[in-house]
Parts: C-alpha cells; structure tokens; sequence
C-alpha cells in the first residue's frame, strides 16, 4: 500500500500541474469570485470550472459559488464575504466569514458532472478523482434518471441539466443536447451562466463531431 502510494506521488510530481487531480466542478456562480490556483496569478472565477484540490476561491460580499465534489458528491454554497481552500472532498474557510450550505448528491448525478467538458469543448487534461461508480447506459435510463433528478430538484437548480447535457454528449444525441440548450436559453433570456453554459456545449459538440469523422 505505502509503495503503491509512493509511485502515485512520483507520477503526478514528474507529471506536473497539468495532471493535477480534478476534484470537483463550479455548478453556479454570481457575483466576483476569483480563483487562486498553484502558481499562478488569481483570476476571475468562470462557471462549470473543474477545480484541483490546493485551489483557493476569493467571494466578494453578495457572492455566491456552488461546487460540487466528485469523490462522494458533496455539494457546498458558499455565500458571503471571505476566502476558502479546496480540498480533495471538501473545502475549508481560510479567510473571512463565508459560510456554506451542503447536502449530498446522488452518486448517478454527480458521475455525469464529472464528465462536464472544459471550456475549450475538450475533455480537460487532468486526473478525475472518484468513487468507482458503474459507467454506461441507454437513452431511455438517462431520460428516466433526469425526471427523477429534476422532480427532487429545486426550481433554480441546473444540476439535472448538467446530467442531461453530459449524457446526451455522452450517448451522441448531438440533437436532443442542442434542444436543451435552446430550452434553457428561451427559459432564462439574457442569463450570463446560461449563455457560457451554450458556448461550453456548442464546442465540446463541435469537437465531437470532428473526433466522430476521424
């Protein structure tokens, strides 16, 4: 066990930050959010982020961030005015008083989020670290399981979206992915996450697409 987690350390030492392991996902934003990663200048934070555990959020007064944790689905809402640290399963407050609200996702759900594309439409390069959670399934399993996620859901909350659009880029239903978009965009006019929730999709669409022609 030591020697396995011994050779593990070497390789993502020699590996750099570039295979830094991606433990959980931005799933909502508003307000100014910067993030701090390992040596590199603090940025603005941007919705559906994959971040790595050492990165460290900064929320203005009014912020507001939501992250959710693919090692056990934990899902956090910060709010208010201070600083905090991501860890491997969870975060902690390292400045200020922001505070958090959590609950725990359903396993299903949060297997999906993890396979949320990055932001050049890519699968991000980087370690997803995960509980073994059995992959695959049919476009009927996946339309049943977003019924369910939604009917649990709150009103505001797009975390079954999220399942329903990674699965269909998934399964390949480029049609039925483009249909959601266009629902939420007619649903919500003029929002700022909905618009980079589009532009997300319509590249890793694009990329897909051209990998499938290959």
């Amino acid at each position: 066990m030591r020697k396995t987690g011994w050779l593990w350390a070497l390789l993502m030492l020699l590996s750099g930050n570039a295979w830094a392991v991606e433990v959980g996902l931005v799933t909502a934003l508003s307000g100014g959010v910067t993030l701090q990663e390992e040596k590199s200048a603090a940025s603005e934070l941007k919705p559906f982020v994959k971040l790595r555990e050492g990165d460290r959020l900064t929320l203005q007064e009014k912020s507001r961030v939501q992250l959710v944790f693919f090692d056990g689905g934990r899902q956090e809402t910060w709010q208010g005015a201070g600083a905090i640290e991501v860890g491997s399963i969870s975060s902690k407050v390292v400045k200020g008083g922001v505070q958090a609200e959590v609950r725990t996702l359903p396993a299903i759900l949060v297997k999906q989020l993890s396979k949320t594309p990055a932001l050049d439409g890519s699968v991000k390069a980087g370690v997803i670290r995960m509980r073994s959670i059995s992959s695959g399934g049919t476009l009927e399993a996946v339309e049943k399981d977003y019924a369910d996620l939604r009917q649990n859901a709150e009103a505001g909350d797009r975390s079954p979206e999220l399942y329903l659009l990674a699965s269909y880029l998934e399964l390949r239903e480029f049609d039925k992915l483009e249909g959601v978009l266009k629902a939420l965009r007619e649903k919500n006019p003029g929002d700022s996450q909905i618009a980079a929730l589009n532009a997300l999709y319509s590249r890793a669409v694009s990329s897909a697409k051209t990998a499938d022609k290959r």
